[in-house]
């Protein structure tokens, strides 16, 4: 267990707002972003990344916080990030490949801050670390009926400072060719 945790946030089920399906979870990050129609031109162009969001969305969920500005998500911030990047990229390059690979490298530079913090599950009564490389999505977790609570605390996951953790958060997010195409892999 971690020694004296500093607690960040802490949510007890059920939920006051119960999760909707990813898809929906998505629409609600994008437009929290103030760049909801650019997103909708972006996975309208590349479907590919509307399912990587989809699953980002399922990996954090709104609920996540981000540990530089706490009352912000890190789900958000990810979507931010990596919509202004390829924004940029579409208007300078006016290249549809570049503005693909921006985005999938913006978003797992941010998404491997959720190592900075530990999140902590409190099933049947046992408080257990979660694992984000190995256990399930938290959407799924969170409408789990085992799940009882959930704990974010200021405690960085061991592999925060790995030097292949981006590559490990974002393996659940895109796939083997997008990883490839944005340069994370060899």
């Amino acid at each position: 267990m971690l020694d004296h945790p500093v607690e960040i946030i802490s949510l007890k089920k059920p939920l006051s707002i119960p999760l909707d399906s990813a898809c929906v979870e998505m629409k609600k990050a994008c437009r929290a972003t103030k760049r909801y129609s650019g997103s909708q031109e972006l996975f309208a162009r590349w479907p590919n990344l509307r399912e990587a969001s989809q699953r980002l969305t399922s990996l954090l969920t709104l609920y996540w916080p981000d540990h530089r500005n706490e009352r912000k998500s890190l789900l958000v911030n990810c979507l931010d990030a990596g919509l202004a990047e390829a924004e940029r990229s579409i208007v300078k390059d006016n290249n549809d490949m570049k503005e693909q690979k921006v985005f999938i490298q913006k978003v797992s530079s941010e998404l491997v801050q959720c190592l900075e913090m530990t999140l902590m599950i409190k099933r049947s009564g046992v408080w257990t670390i979660y694992d984000p490389s190995i256990d399930g999505y938290l959407d799924e977790i969170m409408k789990s009926s085992v799940s009882e609570e959930l704990s974010w605390v200021k405690q960085p996951h061991g592999a925060f400072k790995s030097a292949q953790s981006k590559l490990l958060c974002a393996s659940r997010v895109f796939t083997m060719t997008e990883l490839k195409l944005a340069g994370l892999l060899e």
